[in-house]
Parts: structure tokens; C-alpha cells; sequence
């Protein structure tokens, strides 16, 4: 990890593998400014302790610096209070990083209710008044995310999801444009800001990951060719 981020901080290019959910940002905010429709942004229904709920948090935060770019209205529906407040800094930091402080509407981004139904209800009432033209549905969901992706999906929006709840995965893809997988949804905020810090990272988990795989293979190849059981080795 040292060594890639000090290979991303001279200028080195890292490759990372395209990203269909997340090369369409730019698309789907454009799209939104063009129709002179808001952008709906559900961070998910957990708490801040949970780290989809942080991955979705820094989307959010680069999501926010396109929309402040094009002037485009997003609007934040929170489940969690706490999820509230930080998304609303997020937001608010998001603008005044791209110099534009005085374009952020604090009441674009509010606290709902954390109960579970009620929340999509009011999310869905919300598609349906103000015709969102993206929704982007990215955190840690569980039974409302088909309520939400089918009545997004009714309203003709372009939509792009991302969760790690492997239960809630086969919803999204059915119903939205664009899925984030399991650990894409992590890898967004490297992929979207390329910043040295966190492409190093990612490239260093990587490959770190590809070295502790490459070792369980050898290892368990050369138990089998010893004719040892591979649980002793351990």
C-alpha cells in the first residue's frame, strides 16, 4: 500500500477496471440539469457505524461536487439522524469545495423517520411528486429496496444502485440501470475522486489479496502433492 501510494502521488497512472454504475455519474447528473429535474440521493437505511453506509457517504460527497458544478438540485432523505447531520455536511463541504457555498440549500437534505416502511413510503412519495431524473440508491438496504426501485423505475428515472447486503442485490439489478456490487461500493470514492491516497489504497489491497490467494493455492497444492491433509499445514 505504501509503495502504491507513493506511485500515485508522482503521477503515476493506476489502472483501476471500468466501473459501469460509476462512469454513468457524470451522465445522469448531465441528464437531470438538462430536463431541469432534481437528483435523489438514498444513503441507505443503517447507522454511521456501518461502512456501507461511509462508502456511500463519500459517493455522495463526490456526486455533490457534480451537482454543484451544473447547479443541479439533489435531494438527501435520511433514515438515521446521525446519517442526517453528517450528509448534510458532506453536502455542504461538496459545494463550497467547488466554490460554489452560496448554491447549497440546507433543506435538501433532511431526516425522515427510521422506521423502515414508513421511510420508503415517504421516498417513494417523494419519486412521485418531484420526478426525480436520476436516483441513485446507495448504502445497506433490506425489504424496501424493491419498493424503491420499482417506484423509481415507474417514474422513467435513470437509477443506480450500490449495497453490500447480498439479499437485496438481485432487487437492484432487476430494477435499476446500474448496479454497484459488494466491494465496487467501496472502491467508488478511489474511482470518482482519484485521489492518490485512496487509489493507493486500493490498488495495495488489491494485490494483497492476489498474493494471500496466490499462497493458498501453492500451499494447498504442494499439501496435495505431499499426500498431507491441507488442515494440518495450518
Amino acid at each position: 500500500m505504501v509503495f502504491f501510494i507513493a506511485q500515485a502521488k508522482r503521477g503515476v497512472n493506476l489502472f483501476i477496471r471500468k466501473i459501469a454504475g460509476l462512469s454513468a455519474v457524470e451522465e445522469a447528473v448531465g441528464r437531470a440539469t438538462e430536463m431541469g429535474k432534481p437528483i435523489l440521493y438514498v444513503p441507505g437505511l443503517s447507522t454511521m457505524d456501518d461502512v456501507a453506509t461511509i462508502a456511500s457517504l463519500n459517493i455522495l460527497s463526490e456526486i455533490g461536487k457534480t451537482t454543484a458544478k451544473y447547479l443541479t438540485n439533489v435531494i438527501v432523505p435520511c433514515a438515521d439522524p446521525i446519517v442526517y447531520t453528517v450528509a448534510r455536511e458532506v453536502v455542504k463541504e461538496s459545494y463550497t469545495q467547488t466554490g460554489r457555498p452560496d448554491a447549497f440549500n440546507p433543506d435538501s437534505v433532511y431526516f425522515l423517520t427510521d422506521d423502515q416502511f414508513a421511510f420508503a413510503a415517504a421516498v417513494d412519495g417523494i419519486m412521485t411528486r418531484e420526478k426525480p431524473a436520476t436516483n441513485f440508491f446507495i448504502g445497506y438496504f433490506w425489504a424496501e429496496s424493491l419498493i424503491l426501485a420499482e417506484t423509481g423505475a415507474t417514474t422513467g428515472a435513470i437509477q443506480i444502485a450500490g449495497t453490500d447486503a447480498v439479499m437485496q442485490l438481485p432487487f437492484f439489478i432487476t430494477a435499476c440501470d446500474y448496479t454497484l456490487m459488494g466491494e465496487e461500493l467501496y472502491a467508488a470514492s478511489a474511482y470518482l475522486a482519484r485521489e492518490p491516497l485512496l487509489l493507493g489504497a486500493l490498488k495495495g489491497q488489491d494485490y494483497g489479496k492476489a498474493i494471500i490467494i496466490g499462497a493458498l493455492i501453492v500451499v494447498s497444492l504442494a499439501a496435495l502433492i505431499a499426500g498431507l491433509p491441507v488442515l494440518k499445514l495450518f
